[in-house]
């Protein structure tokens, strides 16, 4: 009886130190668990700091009257750099998810635009409804893409990329259209002219654009070999004439039509206009021949100023 009690009572002592090791085993396995977890949601609370979204957001805007005399407002929509709460990416187009990442140091700016014809009682209204966005470096000042898809959801619609000037320029300078260009496509009205950047540069918000006329210049005559008649030859010339664009800052001028009779300092109705003018300061003179012989000229733009 004593050997058997005494064999239960170390077999017991075998279990019970059998059992406190595997629980030591279980806790640091936890304990491990514990700190791949912390490590894991440290590391995405890390990439979440260094990016932010890029989105559209709704803009609602009124445009017009209905036959109802109620107001129609459409979403005209604009890029933030904000995590929106529900977003659908476009079905059509994997390459356009609604929600970009952006890092930090990025802009967000819109990527395309649909051209929504509204009917008012006031007629009919074009709105730009921003339709995506997109992350862009910041650097220097560039042309950027910018689509434009017009007549939307219609047999009409075509893809415009009009561009969109942007980017970092010096101090008081603004990122502004250099030189532009007209396309056409075919509406429903037969066709429609549309403009398009070709280059941005940094200039004041008064500059000179880029504007080309051509002309047929007859003068040159060439002699021909072994007889005594001439030929006049044209030669085409493009030449750079510009257009002075943008406005000059400056307060509103005011001419008093009439005046109080008691207080003659007291202006009862004033007419109001701009100071400044965005015109041309300096031009060039280019010089052509006509098809009858006649020295024609035609005036080039080389400076716009605020006058």
């Amino acid at each position: 009886m004593r050997s058997t009690r005494r064999w239960w009572i170390v077999l017991g002592g075998f279990t019970l130190v059998y059992l406190g090791n595997v629980c030591l085993a279980v806790g640091a396995d936890n304990e491990s668990t514990i700190e791949v977890n912390a490590t894991q949601v440290t590391e995405e609370s890390k990439q979440q700091q260094q990016h932010l979204c890029c989105a559209r957001h709704e803009k609602m805007i009124d445009v017009g009257y209905g036959m109802s005399d109620q107001v129609i407002q459409v979403d005209a929509g604009h890029c933030r750099r904000l995590c929106p709460r529900h977003a659908v990416d476009d079905p059509g187009d994997a390459s356009r998810p609604a929600v970009q990442r952006c890092p930090l140091d990025w802009h967000c700016r819109p990527n395309s635009a649909r051209l929504e014809r509204i009917s008012t009682l006031q007629g009919v209204r074009v709105i730009e409804a921003v339709d995506s966005c997109d992350c862009t470096p910041k650097q220097a000042c560039s042309r950027e893409p910018y689509t434009y898809v017009v007549y939307p959801g219609t047999p009409h619609q075509a893809d415009i990329d009009v561009g969109l000037c942007m980017g970092h320029c010096s101090k008081g300078l603004g990122c502004k259209p250099m030189r532009n260009r007209t396309i056409s496509i075919v509406g429903p009205n037969g066709d429609e002219v549309h403009q398009v950047i070709e280059e941005c540069g940094c200039s004041d918000n008064c500059y000179r654009m880029t504007h080309v006329e051509t002309v047929l210049d007859f003068s040159e005559v060439e002699i021909k070999d072994g007889s005594n008649s001439t030929e006049v030859k044209p030669l085409v010339r493009a030449i750079d004439v510009g257009q002075c664009i943008g406005s000059c800052p400056g307060k509103e001028k005011e001419t008093c039509l009439l005046r109080d009779k008691k207080d003659p300092t007291r202006c009862l109705a004033g007419l109001y206009s701009k100071q400044h003018y965005c015109t041309p300061a300096r031009f060039k003179i280019h010089e052509y021949r006509s098809r009858r012989g006649a020295m024609r000229e035609i005036i080039a733009i080389t400076q716009c100023a605020c006058v």
